[in-house]
């Protein structure tokens, strides 16, 4: 007996939604960081970021408008933030410079080590670009100088390091620990909370004020 039933249908798939503006945004912000920490600024084209966040690429431009503005958005961006959110809770930090040195860095190096990709940009774009974004730091290092200079003016002491100095090599100190890890250590780095303490020590002596006239 022929069996005159019409077959099952098959399910049409289901088309998947419209991404939201901020899902898109956040895609090409993560391709981003890959792609510049991986080739640079110069080395990157806005072709691949799209690519790697598997997007058009005109909604790189729609978003952003620029490549130099998607390069401050995605890697400068995150230092700004983190510094800032540093230095609006320093005042509340304890008076014991020690203990500072050790909050400051436990606030940054932490961050660094897990952002990685975000130094890896700042070094290959180095000369590759309008300084302008990058300069974006400065805002952070002024703001820390000046809140150093009233600090130590308040206690009554005087710098054995121009803070100008200081701050900046900080950074680089604690940049440079990331960043050269494996090369520092090719067998075994220290465990995290070693090289915390350890780079908190070294910063609290480097900060050191210059000892009082006599002593």
């Amino acid at each position: 007996m022929s069996d005159f039933s019409e077959p099952p249908q098959t399910a049409a798939p289901k088309r998947r939604g419209r991404r939201s503006t901020e899902e898109i945004r956040s895609l090409i912000l993560d391709a981003a960081r890959c792609v510049f920490a991986e080739r640079g600024y110069a080395g990157a084209t806005t072709r691949q970021i799209a690519d790697v966040a598997k997007v058009a690429p005109p909604l790189i431009f729609n978003n952003f408008g620029s490549k130099a503005t998607l390069f401050a958005e995605a890697v400068i961006a995150p230092f700004n933030e983190r510094f800032s959110q540093f230095l609006a809770v320093s005042d509340e930090l304890p008076p014991d410079r020690e203990q500072r040195s050790a909050q400051f860095v436990h606030a940054l190096y932490p961050f660094l080590r897990d952002h990685a990709d975000l130094l890896l940009a700042l070094v290959k774009s180095t000369g590759e670009m309008e300084m302008a974004p990058v300069h974006g730091l400065d805002d952070y290092f002024a703001r820390a100088v000046a809140r150093m200079r009233s600090q130590y003016e308040l206690a009554g002491l005087r710098f054995d390091v121009a803070p100008e100095l200081l701050v900046r090599y900080s950074f680089g100190m604690l940049a440079g620990a990331v960043l050269f890890r494996d090369w520092f250590f090719p067998d075994q780095p220290p465990d995290p909370q070693t090289a915390e303490s350890t780079l908190a020590r070294l910063l609290f002596k480097a900060a050191e004020p210059q000892a009082p006239d006599g002593a």
